[in-house]
């Protein structure tokens, strides 16, 4: 694949690029995920800093930084000491960022509640009015067609494994240095979320505008996770253990914004970009019906996924600058 033009990192004209160091930059050299491993370690440290802040116990973030440990280790030092196992070491190195993320940032997502700010349910339905969407109506309606809302929950339940089968395709392709810029693009997305979820906390429309509504095939868990958000609010809830892996963000929407950024990023492989773009396209819609979501939480999601993608570019060209300075220097260094 052509490099992008746009993607080029900028070089200042006093200071001409190395040749060899250029090409570190290649999909085939590009070693460890650097930019993903410094924001997991920073969202790592915001979830610590934060619990400490707030009084909270923390037993989900146990087993994050042994993690974060061996990713390093694989991203320095695994292309060295495993050189006949690249894609095992970048399988492993993957692994534990993924449950390095996932854990902490589940962790910050319970923390933004406690905050205590002012719920924002009646501004968001008065968005959702205003757009034309009586939720409750809508739902009421699909919980009488079952086959469809089958369609939505099974779109809606593939976030996990489209986020892993992302990553296994990147390895698969040794695209190390794609996949590092997709862990940054998640990265951001996630916290903008968590971000935008604390500014404008709601505990759901399932509880706002549904609490003695009784469904047969809709979804309710948005319930259990308004009594989450209630139960952190007032303080009867001070631990986040592994229950809270799913996390609680319900505005924004994280699974609208995945559906945009997983086609994306796959936009390179059209034999898998077109039936991805298909699935997401009714995950982006299932957000609503089988998360609980008001339909202002979707919009909000592809904010974040628009935000989130132009970051995920900016630090990559970041990580850019830094892996072509440190090859100069290596090479002058060994230079005879």
């Amino acid at each position: 694949m052509p490099p992008d033009p746009s993607e080029t990192p900028a070089t200042g004209p006093t200071r001409p690029l190395n040749i060899s160091a250029v090409h570190a930059v290649s999909p085939a050299a590009y070693a460890g995920y650097r930019g993903a491993l410094v924001l997991a370690i920073a969202v790592y440290a915001a979830a610590v800093s934060g619990a400490a802040l707030l009084d909270v116990k923390t037993p989900i973030l146990h087993g994050v930084w042994p993690c974060l440990v061996v990713a390093a280790l694989l991203g320095f030092y695994g292309e060295v000491v495993f050189r006949r196992a690249d894609r095992l070491v970048r399988i492993v190195e993957a692994t534990c960022l993924v449950v390095a993320l996932g854990l902490s940032l589940a962790c910050l997502s319970y923390l933004g509640p406690i905050t205590d700010l002012p719920l924002r349910d009646r501004e968001l339905i008065w968005l959702d009015s205003h757009l034309g969407f009586d939720w409750l109506r809508v739902m009421r309606s699909l919980d009488h067609r079952q086959p469809l809302l089958g369609v939505l929950d099974g779109a809606y339940a593939t976030f996990t494994s489209q986020l892993i089968g992302t990553v296994l395709v990147f390895i698969a392709t040794r695209r190390t240095r794609e996949l590092d810029r997709f862990f940054m693009t998640f990265i951001c997305a996630s916290v903008f979320a968590d971000i935008a979820s604390i500014l404008v906390p709601t505990v759901g429309p399932m509880m706002a505008l549904a609490g003695d509504s009784n469904f047969d095939h809709v979804p309710t868990l948005g319930r259990e996770t308004g009594h989450i958000v209630l139960a952190l609010r007032n303080g009867t809830l001070k631990t986040v253990d592994l229950d809270a892996i799913d996390g609680i963000i319900s505005f924004p929407s994280l699974h609208a914004a995945v559906a945009v950024i997983v086609p994306y990023t796959l936009r390179w492989c059209r034999p898998l970009f077109w039936p991805v773009l298909i699935l997401d396209g009714i995950m982006f819609v299932s957000a609503v019906p089988s998360g609980n979501h008001y339909l202002s939480d979707v919009f909000g999601g592809l904010a974040v996924a628009l935000l989130a993608i132009a970051c995920g570019r900016a630090i990559q060209q970041l990580v850019d600058r830094a892996v072509i300075g440190w090859n100069g220097k290596r090479a002058e260094r060994t230079a005879p």
